[in-house]
């Protein structure tokens, strides 16, 4: 008796005792693996969109430092000074050149019969920047005549601060000089030696330091632009442009345009960049 009654609590204990079957577990199975691929989906997508992101972003830091950086030098310009090669060879379209400003006032006199040493200012509120004397840069062609009479005089040789004062002023040069002709506005810049940009292959250049010469210089043709640092400065690349730099001359509605379009490549994607630059049009 006793003996019947501990085999069935022994049998009520193995039926009481549950667990998976094995068709039970290839379900949980192919279920996970169902969750963990389209889990694993999201996070690639996700990753992979941020590093597309950010490589799109790299390309355009590339072009918008470089860019910048020739908008706010060239709206700068002397009037008439910005160029392009557009001779149809093998820098046409790839290099523009331009004269920078430093400072500006107004002239009393200036020698316009014979040459001179010194002329007639009105003097500037703080010291300026020294550099060169220009007068009237009526068109591109008179601001890059050398010799004199020219637009733009010999390196400036008065001190920045016999410049500053209250009544006239005189202005010394280094050599003398002639102007072809007076400015209608009596306006006077003072300006640096001539910088250009270059695309070179793939590598947009800064060239600067170098002398003003009536042809308008080249990396790699004579006159020649300096081909080392700091002369040379790297800007950005990879850049691509087949015509990156064109100019539009003034007309009676708007003043001159500079052009500048590039584009940027990595990988497989392609950025197109393009700014219109107006220029000083009164000279």
């Amino acid at each position: 008796m006793c003996a019947s009654q501990a085999h069935k609590q022994q049998s009520l204990q193995k039926c009481s005792q549950k667990g998976f079957t094995l068709l039970e577990l290839i379900v949980v199975i192919v279920l996970l693996g169902i969750i963990s691929v389209g889990t694993t989906g999201f996070i690639v997508n996700s990753v992979k969109g941020y590093t597309d992101m950010a490589r799109r972003d790299g390309i355009a830091a590339t072009s918008r430092v470089a860019m910048d950086r020739m908008v706010r030098e060239l709206r700068n310009a002397l009037p008439n000074s910005p160029r392009v090669i557009t001779d149809g060879g093998p820098w046409s379209g790839l290099c523009l050149e331009y004269i920078p400003i430093l400072d500006a006032t107004s002239y009393l006199s200036i020698p316009i019969a014979s040459s001179a040493t010194s002329f007639s200012i009105i003097p500037f509120t703080e010291a300026p920047e020294l550099g060169k004397a220009a007068i009237y840069p009526i068109n591109t062609d008179a601001v890059y005549q050398t010799g004199s009479p020219a637009v733009i005089s010999p390196d400036i040789s008065s001190s920045a601060d016999s410049l500053v004062g209250s009544g006239a002023t005189t202005l010394e040069l280094s050599s003398a000089h002639q102007y072809p002709e007076e400015s209608p506005a009596k306006r006077m810049f003072i300006v640096d030696g001539p910088v250009s940009f270059c695309l070179v292959g793939d590598r947009l250049y800064r060239y600067s330091h170098y002398d003003r010469t009536a042809t308008q210089p080249t990396p790699d043709t004579l006159p020649a632009l300096p081909g080392t640092e700091p002369n040379r400065a790297l800007l950005a690349y990879p850049l691509t442009g087949t015509q990156p730099f064109t100019i539009e001359n003034a007309t009676l509605q708007r003043n001159a345009l500079v052009i500048l379009q590039f584009s940027v490549e990595q990988g497989s994607e392609k950025l197109l960049i393009q700014q219109e630059v107006h220029t000083r049009n009164a000279p």
